[in-house]
């Protein structure tokens, strides 16, 4: 009876988490941005012990056994991926399985001088970025997300999204983007609301500020992406094969 129940509170609590699931990813397709729900009611400070026990000194871990659990708690791939499927294969025509995704946990210490203005295009379709312990910083940043929407369009081929990112690669630095912001608007999200952040990955350039020194606390967040339509062999698949080595 008492498992019962608790799967009852669950389901509850994840349908009320995912009830305006439909409008907000509306809103994705028309801004190529959303938020969605906080995820302050779950055991955030509990996740963040045991995934950054699980990385150990990493910077970058691939879907650990404590990350897989959450992910499965919240069940994305009940409420989320097959919506996200849906719209990946009505706007980019993508032919791929589901199971297309990569799933990856990012932390970074404060002082940390290599995760900064390292700004990209993803060669997944959809990326979002779940906050899962964001520190504070009396006097500079925190690794804030820095973003710009519609940076680039869809690359139609390889050729092409390999020649985009090789261009914008000289936005890869501070006063690159600097120059940047003034043709593209910049956002910036501190995600101290705890909200995940969904974009489009291939046309969305991102980076993050600097986790300073004098952060109260490393910051780890977790990087869902869904559906690569890139060539097997692609330079995405390749940067992650080099990532996992």
């Amino acid at each position: 009876f008492l498992i019962d129940k608790f799967k009852m509170k669950k389901k509850i609590i994840l349908d009320d988490y995912w009830q305006d699931i439909d409008s907000r990813l509306e809103k994705l397709v028309e801004n190529g941005v959303v938020k969605l729900p906080s995820l302050k009611q779950f055991d955030l400070n509990l996740l963040a012990k045991n995934i950054s026990t699980e990385m150990n000194s990493s910077t970058f871990k691939e879907l650990c056994y404590s990350h897989r659990k959450f992910l499965d708690e919240i069940e994305v791939n009940k409420y989320l991926a097959p919506k996200l499927f849906k719209i990946a294969q009505e706007i980019y025509k993508y032919k791929g399985k589901l199971s297309n995704q990569y799933h990856i946990a990012r932390k970074v210490d404060p002082g940390n001088s290599k995760e900064m203005y390292r700004a990209h295009f993803d060669s997944h379709i959809f990326t979002m970025v779940l906050p899962i312990k964001i520190p504070d910083s009396t006097e500079d940043s925190c690794g804030e997300l820095i973003y710009y929407t519609n940076a680039r369009a869809n690359p139609k081929n390889e050729i092409s999204n390999f020649i985009d990112k090789l261009y914008f690669k000289k936005y890869a630095n501070k006063k690159g983007l600097e120059k940047l912001s003034k043709y593209h608007q910049k956002k910036i999200n501190n995600f101290k609301d705890y909200q995940p952040l969904l974009f489009f990955g291939k046309t969305t350039l991102h980076t993050n500020y600097p986790v300073s020194p004098d952060c109260s606390s490393y910051r780890l967040t977790l990087l869902a992406h869904f559906f690569d339509n890139s060539p097997k062999y692609g330079i995405g698949s390749l940067l992650r094969l080099l990532r996992g080595r």
